[in-house]
């Protein structure tokens, strides 16, 4: 038997057997894959199909950001979590279920939101960084570091049906070169909703071109964004363009320049939702004030919404309201509810130019069932 040090153990050469016969990746590839570092930021429906992929793959370090637990709600896409793991850290959750998947691997879990605080260190030890969030201002972030560090990335986002990727790599468009200024009036999974597989294909594209990139091999994502229509099953490319006016990667020469502020907070754009203090009430306070006895519960989703769920009240959908106002006459107080708060918030401000007095249920119907959830749990 030969005692020589080797680069895999048995159970690794087993394991990764099938990836050793293609010849595009070898004993050398798998080498380089278990040598390589790469910092998954966010470990939801992205993040799940692209860990478990990678820690199969055998990326001999990845590291896991996130600072959020698992929820109900989550499950639907979240493949990397079970029920049982609701209540409990994104991160740490997702490290264990990787580690059973394969022990072989290191797994770091960063039970904290991407931040100023932490991104240069978290980045700047990465091979590649894989963007799996949810929001502009993470993508931003991730952005400015990646181009102030040299360091490539994936980025990846969905909404609904339709998902968009990119691999950005240093001398290229970068994220800001795309999005120069944060778009307004973009709705996330949480308020426009999203199919359940369509995280899974999109992570599966960044997980597959991030085992590519570290392997040396074609990356045709590389200054391109691929444009997803899951509902009619078509894929479109589109070529980056660099600017050279972008505020993140031109002249970059010389010593990195770290951005010193939190990129700007891109969400819906809310001036025409009533958001004075008072209007917006959480479960606990909502459930309140509805149990005074004195105020009309107003569910303002779609019939089909309504039918499928609700907790009760008046039924008036959003699009509706100004043409069936009549059906509230003598009422003072509305309790207005949605699926996300953001329809409700809307009526609400509505009711208001017409002198009802009224709140709006904070986050909706999601909100209302974790408080219910948390609540039987005590």
């Amino acid at each position: 038997m030969n005692e020589n040090i080797t680069s895999f153990s048995a159970s690794e050469w087993l394991r990764y057997t099938r990836h050793i016969q293609l010849p595009e990746v070898g004993a050398a590839g798998q080498l380089k894959l278990k040598q390589s570092h790469i910092l998954v930021i966010g470990a939801g429906g992205l993040g799940s199909p692209v860990a478990l992929y990678l820690a199969a793959a055998g990326i001999g370090h990845l590291t896991l950001v996130d600072g959020d637990v698992v929820d109900t709600s989550n499950l639907q896409r979240q493949i990397i979590f079970e029920h049982n793991q609701v209540g409990q850290s994104k991160a740490r959750a997702a490290k264990d279920r990787l580690l059973r998947l394969n022990p072989d691997i290191r797994v770091d879990a960063v039970e904290a939101f991407l931040g100023s605080d932490n991104a240069a260190e978290l980045v700047g030890s990465a091979d590649l960084v894989v963007d799996c969030t949810d929001n502009f201002s993470a993508r931003y972030l991730i952005n400015d570091y990646c181009c102030a560090l040299g360091k490539p990335w994936l980025f990846a986002s969905i909404q609904k049906f339709f998902g968009q990727c990119a691999l950005f790599t240093p001398g290229n468009a970068c994220f800001r070169c795309l999005f120069p200024e944060p778009p307004i009036n973009v709705e996330d999974c949480n308020s426009a909703g999203v199919i359940g597989v369509l995280p899974g294909l999109l992570g599966v594209l960044q997980a597959n071109e991030a085992i590519k990139y570290l392997l040396g091999l074609p990356t045709p994502l590389q200054n391109h964004l691929l444009l997803v229509d899951a509902l009619n099953l078509e894929f479109r490319s589109i070529q980056l363009t660099r600017s050279d006016n972008c505020a993140a990667c031109a002249n970059l020469a010389g010593a990195p320049n770290l951005p010193r502020e939190t990129p700007p907070q891109c969400t819906l754009d809310t001036r025409d939702i009533d958001t004075r203090e008072g209007t917006r009430l959480n479960p606990e306070d909502f459930r309140n004030r509805h149990r005074q006895g004195d105020c009309v519960l107003l569910d303002v989703r779609s019939p089909t919404e309504r039918q499928a769920f609700h907790i009760g009240g008046q039924h008036i959908p959003l699009d509706e309201l100004p043409q069936r106002l009549t059906e509230l006459e003598g009422v003072e107080t509305v309790l207005c509810y949605c699926q996300s708060g953001v329809r409700s918030g809307k009526a609400l401000a509505l009711l208001k130019e017409l002198g009802f007095n009224g709140a709006s249920l904070d986050g909706g119907l999601l909100a209302w069932l974790r408080f219910i959830e948390a609540q039987e749990m005590k």
